[in-house]
């Protein structure tokens, strides 16, 4: 008799787990084990979004301090396996890029491309495949930002760099006359360092220049205006043969489109014997980037001032809109997580004018940054 109720509680037990096993795996996937295997998903889908970054060149001072702050933000949030790709200036190179990571399966795409014309190719390319793309640092075309529906672009006013770099020049004339009008005929004579002609932000900042020093009501004269390229060697050739044609004491202003190109008019002073702490024997540069070269230049008091394109908030907001837009879910700016202006599919972050004010800190954010 005992052997036989033995036999029945075993047998009931085995049917209570067989029940219970069951109602796990019923209908419209309820249950533990449904309740796993989509919380596994969820998983897996925030860890393995993989990406593919496109710089415009790796061996430029400026991106590859970009390139460090969004890898090491990206480090940080989690979440994403970045495949950096050097676009090595080159609008065929930077498509044989995209098209590899097309082909690997890259389920979102960043472009920081070598120039405007190529993104419309690149945007294609990625709409064939439906896949995101973000442009970043390099605005493409309006028309290319509205033939696809999975365009983004995130960046920074150009023209607003243009107006703060003009100011800080400004600054400068306005408060020290006597010894920046160095000919005493109460009227600027600058020169311009322009980065590749023809592209916008070139474009924007060179004309921001000029609108500010009218807008400022400052007597002006531009002695020479010429491409460096965005290169510090370029750039110095370019400052070196306009203090031999006009003299170094002549020239009483340097706008430079990009601090790589500061650093090169600077190079220039000093080895004329210029900015090395004698106020009279000056001349006012300013670039744009707030590059950790930039920075400890104006900390020796060489270099005038800069204006700070944020790559820092600009890396954040890439990799936001990476995020959002994998998880199907509606850029905004709180989805964009940094101060910003939204318009439509255009993410724009402020530039900040560098002074003494904030010299130090930003210097000590930049170096942090760069690991420098």
């Amino acid at each position: 008799m005992k052997s036989v109720k033995k036999c029945l509680a075993v047998s009931l037990l085995v049917a209570l787990i067989a029940a219970v096993f069951a109602g796990c795996s019923s209908s419209n996937g309820g249950g533990a084990v449904s309740s796993n295997s989509s919380s596994a998903s969820v998983s897996s889908k925030a860890e393995n979004l993989k990406a593919t970054v496109i710089w415009r060149r790796f061996d430029d001072a400026f991106q590859s301090g970009f390139r460090i702050i969004m890898q090491s933000e990206a480090d940080k949030m989690g979440g994403f396996k970045l495949d950096m790709q050097d676009g090595e200036d080159d609008p065929s190179k930077a498509n044989n890029k995209l098209e590899t990571a097309l082909t690997k399966g890259a389920q979102s795409i960043a472009i920081c491309a070598p120039d405007r014309k190529s993104t419309d190719e690149m945007m294609k390319k990625c709409k064939t495949e439906n896949v995101p793309v973000i442009f970043f640092n390099m605005e493409p075309m309006p028309e290319t930002m509205k033939a696809y529906d999975k365009v983004w672009y995130v960046g920074a006013n150009a023209k607003e760099s243009g107006q703060m770099c003009a100011q800080a020049l400004i600054n400068y004339w306005n408060s020290n006359k006597e010894i920046a009008d160095k000919n005493g005929d109460g009227k600027l004579q600058l020169v311009i360092l322009q980065g590749e002609l023809g592209q916008q932000d070139v474009v924007l900042r060179t004309e921001a220049y000029e609108e500010t020093l009218k807008a400022q009501g400052i007597e002006y004269e531009i002695l020479a205006k010429d491409t460096a390229n965005w290169d510090k060697a370029q750039a110095l050739d370019k400052m070196n043969t306009w203090i031999t044609a006009f003299g170094v004491d002549k020239i009483e202003g340097v706008l430079c489109n990009s601090d790589g190109m500061a650093m090169g008019a600077v190079q220039a002073a000093l080895d004329n014997g210029y900015n090395k702490g004698d106020a009279n024997k000056f001349i006012p540069i300013v670039g744009i980037d707030a590059t950790v070269e930039a920075l400890q230049s104006m900390k020796n008091d060489a270099l005038l001032g800069t204006v700070l394109n944020d790559r820092m908030s600009q890396s954040k907001a890439v990799l936001n809109v990476l995020k959002t837009v994998n998880d199907k879910g509606v850029v905004t700016k709180d989805t964009v997580g940094v101060d910003c202006t939204v318009e439509d599919n255009y993410i724009w972050v402020p530039y900040k004018i560098v002074d003494k004010t904030n010299l130090e800190e930003t210097l000590k954010m930049m170096t942090e940054i760069e690991g420098k």
